[in-house]
């Protein structure tokens, strides 16, 4: 049994008063209404903690943003140094490789010159010395 039950079975047995129960009452009322406020109290306390932990969350995840920039610029930066890097590779085997075009296509344009003038000798030749 609760103690507001005890003390309504008292008062049935005791011919309690009118000013008794009154007296009874103002108490359950005094006790409600601590009661009440001690749970009041504790809302406003749990969510005074709730908006703590959100500040402290937000906070968190606001640095945490700013690292995860932060690393994504450094690697940008190194992408483009990356980039330019092979971009300067790629141009310098380019010439390169035209100047060995180069070279090939002279070489090729000097045996034909040479092959050319063979065929004019003897085509010289037997023009002069045949007829």
């Amino acid at each position: 049994m609760s103690a507001v039950e005890v003390d309504v079975a008292v008062i049935r047995t005791s011919f309690a008063t009118k000013e008794d129960v009154q007296s009874l009452r103002n108490e359950i009322h005094a006790s409600t209404e601590r009661i009440i406020g001690l749970l009041h109290e504790h809302k406003l306390e749990f969510n005074n903690a709730l908006a703590k932990q959100r500040e402290e969350f937000k906070d968190a995840l606001a640095k945490q943003r700013e690292d995860f920039f932060a690393a994504l610029s450094a690697q940008r930066e190194e992408f483009k140094d990356a980039l330019a890097n092979q971009r300067d590779e790629f141009k310098d085997a380019l010439v390169e490789q035209r100047i060995t075009l180069y070279n090939m296509q002279m070489s090729h344009m000097w045996k034909l010159y040479g092959f050319a003038s063979l065929l004019m000798t003897g085509v010289y030749f037997i023009a002069r010395y045949v007829h």
